[in-house]
Order: C-alpha cells, then structure tokens, then sequence
C-alpha cells in the first residue's frame, strides 16, 4: 500500500511539474515572441529610406522607464496625425506599407515601436496602452490635435482600447484585431497544437498572468468598443484570415456604433491585406482618413 501511495505521490507530482513547464513554455511564445521583419508579410524591412520617406528616429519614454525609437514622418502640408501600432512579434516598419499613400495626402505618421522591442515584453494589448499613452503625450507636446490610429494585429486591439480611453484621437482604422486576447491565444493553441482547453490552457492563463503582472482576461477590445462613439471606426481584416479568425471582425463590427465600415476580401493571410490588394487597401485607408480626420 504505502509502495502504492508513494508511486501515485510521484506521478502526480511529476504531472504538475510537467504541466507548469509546458505552461511556462507556453507563455513564453506570447510574452516574448520572436521579433523579425519578414518581407514576404511586413515587406519594407529596411525602414522609411527604402521608401525614399522624409523621416526622423525619435525616443518615446513610457511611464514604466522604457524608451520606444519609433519613426516620426512628417508630412509638408499637414491634414493631420496617424499613430501606427504594429503587431505580436513586429516591428515599428509594419506600418510601412501605407505610409507612401498617407503620407502623400497631407499626414504625418508615428510609426510606433512597442515594448517588446526595447527591454519589455508582449502582452497582447494590455500594457501597451503604456506605449500608446506615452506615444500620445509625444504628439501632444508636438501640438498635434488632429490624431488618428491605425493598428495591425495586436496594434489593432491595444488600439480599440486605447481609442476608447483617449477621446482625443479622433479616428481609428483597426486591421486584423480580435475581441479577445485570451479567446484568440485558446483558438491558435487548438489549431496549431491540438490542445484542448482541459487541463493545460487554464494553467497557461494562470502562469501568463503571473508572469505578465496582468490579468489576460482584461485584455478584451470587445469590451470598449462600443464606447469609441461617436467616434468614426473601420475594420479591415481578411475573410479567411489564418490567424485570428474572421469572426472577431465581425463580433467587433457587431458591437461598435455608427459610424463604422467593415471590409473583409477574400485573402486567407493574416495581416496580409494590403499584400493581397495594396491598391484598394491604400485607397481606403486614406479615404477613411481624409474624410474622419479633421
């Protein structure tokens, strides 16, 4: 009997041992994602000279001490600013593929560095609303008034929640974002691992928050949405996105109040929907600009 015990003891504890540490691997993936530019997504990898951009390296210090060097591309005659988030595991030049066309019609842009790249880590759009607000304080002190955002991914997330706890941007464009960190991270580990919910995904939620400081559950655009009104908002995200599914496009569009557009082609890529149709995805993204922006 105590043989009995004393085996079972062992494999249980064994079995917690291995589910934290698969839990731990876990969250590290989100917390610290690999950080590259990849020209067959991001496509300009060699920053605004490769676009032949007027343009500046600026410092941006959050309020947790970490110092964001973004791109700063002023425009010569000014209609306004958009603020560029980019994603989970980006860089500051994924915003670059709009930049020509919007920067052409009279916007500076901001094309902002998150944390993870200058000593933080990632957080699917919780703590970088320190980076979005530090950003923000940035473009104030500039005297800039007529602020816009345009996120990609996780940038499109963190700027739903931003959008709505800053009445001063004044139009948001959100490309690819999800309703909800944690229900996006449960959807991939499914997909791309076969992992169930049971038993492993509350433990990797449990180690997340811990490691993160925060809790994921929070991290919900869903949720704040509907409070960017009377706000002007569009959603661009592919229909047959392999990433974030299709639908948290549509759970977000079915929460925001007017005024609101929604465009979902037919490209199956995540976050690839200027590569799929760069044409009409800068023509409507500066449309939404010059008309919102103002």
């Amino acid at each position: 009997m105590k043989r009995i015990l004393k085996l079972t003891s062992f494999i249980l504890l064994f079995s917690i041992i291995l589910l934290l540490s698969i839990a731990y691997y876990f969250s590290g993936l989100v917390l610290y994602p690999k950080v590259r530019c990849n020209p067959d997504h991001h496509v300009f990898c060699q920053g605004p000279k490769e676009l032949g951009l007027n343009f500046e390296e600026v410092t941006i210090t959050t309020e947790d001490k970490l110092n964001l060097v973004s791109y700063w591309i002023p425009a010569k005659q000014s209609k306004g600013t958009i603020l560029m988030v980019h994603g989970h595991g980006g860089q500051r030049n994924e915003g670059l593929r709009f930049a020509t066309s919007l920067n052409k019609v009279g916007f500076n842009l901001l094309l902002l560095s998150l944390r993870r790249n200058h000593g933080g880590y990632a957080t699917m759009g919780g703590l970088e609303q320190k980076d979005v607000d530090a950003a923000l304080q940035f473009l104030k002190a500039k005297g800039e008034t007529k602020i816009g955002i345009f996120g990609f991914s996780m940038g499109s997330a963190t700027s739903i929640i931003a959008m709505a706890n800053h009445p001063e941007i004044k139009a948001g464009l959100f490309s690819s974002g999800y309703g909800s960190a944690m229900d996006v991270l449960i959807e991939s580990a499914k997909r791309d691992f076969g992992i169930p919910y049971y038993p492993l995904l509350p433990v990797v939620k449990w180690v997340l928050d811990y490691r993160s400081g925060i809790d994921m559950d929070t991290v919900r655009p869903i949720d704040h949405i509907t409070n960017i009104h009377p706000r002007p908002i569009a959603i661009f995200h592919c229909k047959m996105d392999d990433y974030v599914n299709y639908h948290h496009a549509e759970d977000l569009f079915a929460a925001a109040k007017e005024p609101k557009s929604l465009w979902a082609p037919e490209c199956n890529r995540h976050e690839r929907i200027w590569n799929f149709n760069p044409k009409e995805a800068e023509e409507r993204s500066v449309s939404f600009f010059i008309t919102y922006l103002k």
